[in-house]
């Protein structure tokens, strides 16, 4: 009869998974995790500040050439992105035309320890020229490309930004 090993000891088991942390820890142990950087996080503070006081020219500003503004869920309407800084700008000065005010709180900025990502939670409310009251929870997710904004990820309630995008002048 061939020779059947009994079935590993617990301490066995411990003792091998133990090794195989070490060894995986050992692998990753020269790589360098990158933060976002202290002027990512300045720029995400600014980038609401800006739009509070509706300087978009300013605003414009922190926005890299290749920009891009991504809305997964966008109301009726309304794109799934804006390409370009040009083209943002342009998006963003008509659209903050229509605000008699604009208050963006932060209610919760998150630096992400291994990217140049910074996520923020943020609540608006707004006031349109037809004196529609508007406001809404988002979550964002900002992306830097050489200390300038290169993605703009905005997740909110479509249904409620339907309001904003049904007051904007039809082209």
């Amino acid at each position: 009869m061939p020779h059947t090993p009994f079935p590993p000891t617990r301490r066995a088991l411990l003792g091998q998974t133990a090794g195989l942390a070490a060894l995986v820890a050992s692998a990753l142990a020269p790589v360098q995790a990158r933060a976002a950087s202290p002027r990512d996080v300045d720029s995400v503070r600014r980038f609401f500040a800006l739009m509070q006081r509706k300087e978009i020219e300013a605003w414009g500003e922190l926005w890299a050439e290749n920009g891009r503004i991504i809305v997964p869920y966008p109301p009726a309407g309304f794109g799934t992105s804006i390409d370009g800084k040009a083209e943002i700008l342009r998006a963003f000065r008509t659209l903050f035309a229509n605000f008699e005010s604009f208050a963006a709180e932060l209610t919760g900025l998150y630096p992400a320890a291994d990217s140049d990502a910074v996520c923020v939670e943020y609540r608006v409310s707004a006031r349109l020229l037809n004196g529609t009251e508007y406001s809404n929870s988002n979550i964002a997710v900002f992306r830097f490309e050489a200390g300038l904004i290169s993605t703009y990820h905005d997740y909110f309630d479509p249904r409620r930004f339907q309001v904003v995008v049904d007051a904007l002048p039809k082209p």
